[in-house]
């Protein structure tokens, strides 16, 4: 996954530019729509509108690209079990809808809300439009987390039907940004990784830390290095300092 993670970072960063270009076209069109209504009319309007649906719409291609990232970790992770492609489509789904319930289910409510606070207030739509930025989560943590969590699940699904002596490695990227929780999973995994049974014992599962989180725990290949993992003792040391 370090190999790809410039990638799927690039993907949630564009994802969030159209999710922002979306909520702004959606506030100017909807306040010229209400333009002299009081609040009370405006919200009879916007009602019959299925903003969700709108947002729906106008982030397809955005979410088009996103099940490409998907279906860029699957590709970059070493294991040699097998996932059945029903399986695999419901975890993309499963991705897919905790993406799509934040950012139109709650958008699409917080905007609704934004606009009728935003007339009572005399607000002009620009600052609709920045109010809305404190009602809403980061859309590109909120990516790239769902993306650690598909991530997690390939990991947890085909750990549970490979051999239980198969060895397994913690990588990704190894720099200024890495959490302390991850190098000492770097480091516990040492030069010949280790089992799922011992990582369960270590740490409860075999997840990585989740949000916005770089790593993740794959099956060790014949040669790690070109998995993203190589491990050296000053990973221990600096963790230790």
């Amino acid at each position: 996954m370090a190999d790809i993670h410039d990638k799927l970072e690039s993907i949630a960063e564009e994802f969030a530019n159209k999710v922002d270009l979306a909520k702004a076209d959606i506030v100017k069109t909807l306040m010229k729509l209400i333009e002299g209504k009081t609040s009370e009319e405006a919200l009879l309007i916007l009602s019959g509108i299925n903003l969700q649906k709108v947002l729906e719409l106008k982030l397809a291609t955005a979410f088009s690209t996103f099940e490409a990232g998907a279906v860029d970790i699957l590709k970059n992770t070493f294991t040699t079990a097998k996932i059945s492609e029903s399986a695999l489509r419901l975890l993309l789904n499963n991705a897919r809808g905790m993406v799509s319930d934040e950012v139109t289910q709650h958008l699409s409510k917080t905007t609704l809300q934004s606009i009728i606070d935003g007339i009572g207030s005399g607000q002009t739509p620009s600052q609709v439009i920045a109010s809305l930025d404190d009602k809403v989560p980061n859309i590109a943590t909120l990516v790239n987390t769902t993306y650690s969590q598909f991530s997690n699940s390939i990991t947890n699904i085909t750990a549970e039907k490979l051999p239980k002596k198969t060895r397994f490695v913690y990588i990704g990227a190894n720099d200024e940004k890495t959490r302390l929780q991850c190098l000492d999973k770097i480091a516990f995994s040492g030069a010949n990784g280790k089992t799922r049974e011992e990582i369960v014992d270590q740490y409860g599962d075999m997840n990585n830390e989740l949000f916005n989180c770089r790593h993740k725990w794959e099956e060790m290949s014949d040669i790690p290095a070109e998995q993203g993992y190589e491990f050296k003792e000053r990973r221990r040391e600096r963790f230790n300092a």
